[in-house]
């Protein structure tokens, strides 16, 4: 097993050290009067989170969320707090290519997370909740639809914090960039997901915990909905997946050039404060720029001499052809110009269309210094690869010529921390 970062260690402690010093509080404070609902919520929750949706990135979705505030309503913060962790931590969801995920094959550290962050974000939610509604108690149903939003946008905050922070310990970046990735859109849903909560416990204090079971139904069936929507957008990037494959099985010496190009152009991205839209974008482009290259013969493509004149206008066609291939694949609308001019260069000497300065997108400059940095970092048949100083040396002497000058201190910064980043990774996994 991997050591953990210290950093991850220290903050994996202090939600543990705060989770328990909340249960204590709720504990002393609360208690469960309906213990049948409790049972059940439980049972619903544990269900619930079972049926995981595996989102593209880190992480997946439930919709146990509907239970854990159907729970704050029900019977309180203490409930809530217990329902949602305990669905967090018996849970048994399938993951593709881990097969069945449950509370003995899991790692400690990750229990001890999810339990910790659940407890926390139900507690102080429902606590919330409870303290709202006696501040505005002279005002009926104002006071629980002033409680109900404010719980909602707390719990989400919350969770959303606690796993932005939690993916930064684990693969670094910067924290507005990964939750604006990662959770900007999660509050409509989660506020959809809440009134299904707000529906099953009003359809409980009416005809009690059975109704409960029964709404529990159409709950599933709106997770069946979000599913597929996430099924499309995995078929899109398996679609782009497939076309590097294809890329790479006529050029060898290719192979993992798409994703490394991709991983240095978001990080100098980011590294300048480009929205996560655009991040998209570059990382669709860099997957794909080569894509052109399907159609040069792979006679010239695996060529060890020097290219003919003939032979490099054969070559330089690749980006045009990628733009004809990608230009009606509807999801990568913004990523096909920067694959067409992934080759121009600011001195207007590039190609296929010869822009120069301006006239070449930030997006595509960047393309162009991860896509150099990466052919100059890596073997070819022609030459060995550059140690990582001389491939920076080379970068910030074509400032102005092959490079947007604005980008190079940037990008070297930012390929700077991608290189310390893949070290520690080695030397975690050695």
């Amino acid at each position: 097993m991997t050591e953990l970062p210290k950093k991850l260690k220290i903050y994996i402690t202090a939600l543990f050290t705060a989770a328990v010093l909340l249960m204590i509080y709720l504990v002393f404070n609360f208690t469960i009067n309906d213990i049948p609902s409790f049972v059940v919520l439980s049972i619903l929750a544990i269900i619930a989170e079972s049926f995981l949706i595996q989102l593209p990135g880190i992480g997946a979705v439930s919709v146990s969320f509907a239970l854990s505030f159907a729970a704050i309503i029900i019977g309180g913060p203490l409930m809530a707090a217990l329902v949602t962790a305990i669905g967090l931590t018996f849970r048994r969801p399938y993951v593709e290519g881990r097969g069945y995920i449950h509370l003995l094959n899991t790692p400690v550290y990750k229990t001890i997370y999810n339990a910790s962050q659940s407890i926390i974000c139900a507690g102080t939610s429902g606590i919330i909740y409870l303290f709202i509604l006696n501040l505005l108690s002279n005002y009926g149903v104002v006071a629980d639809t002033v409680a109900l939003t404010l719980t909602v946008i707390i719990y989400v905050t919350l969770n959303s914090t606690f796993l932005t922070l939690l993916i930064k310990f684990l693969n670094g970046g910067k924290i507005a960039n990964i939750w604006q990735g990662n959770f900007k859109g999660t509050f409509i849903n989660s506020a959809a997901i809440a009134f299904l909560g707000v529906i099953v416990a009003f359809a409980h204090s009416v005809n009690g915990i059975v109704t409960v079971i029964l709404f529990f139904i159409p709950l599933m069936l709106a997770r069946y909905s979000f599913k597929l929507y996430v099924d499309m957008r995995k078929n899109y990037m398996d679609t782009v997946k497939a076309l590097i494959n294809a890329v790479e099985a006529k050029d060898p010496y290719t192979s993992g050039h798409a994703s490394r190009v991709g991983k240095y152009a978001v990080s100098i991205g980011e590294e300048i404060g480009l929205s996560m839209f655009d991040l998209e974008k570059i990382k669709n482009a860099a997957l794909l720029h080569d894509i052109g290259k399907i159609g040069v013969d792979d006679r010239i493509l695996n060529k060890n001499k020097s290219l003919s004149s003939l032979e490099y206008e054969v070559i330089k066609n690749h980006p045009s052809m990628g733009f004809d291939i990608i230009k009606d694949i509807e999801f990568l609308k913004g990523s096909i110009e920067i694959v067409k001019h992934h080759h121009e260069r600011w001195d207007g000497k590039g190609y296929p269309d010869g822009l120069r300065g301006d006239e070449i997108s930030k997006m595509v400059s960047i393309l162009t210094i991860a896509d150099s940095f990466d052919a100059m970092t890596t073997d070819r048949p022609y030459r060995k690869a550059y140690p990582f100083e001389k491939a920076i040396s080379e970068i910030k002497e074509n400032a102005g010529t092959q490079f947007n000058p604005d980008l190079v201190n940037p990008a070297i910064k930012a390929l700077n921390k991608c290189v310390y980043v893949d070290k520690v990774n080695e030397e975690m996994v050695s």
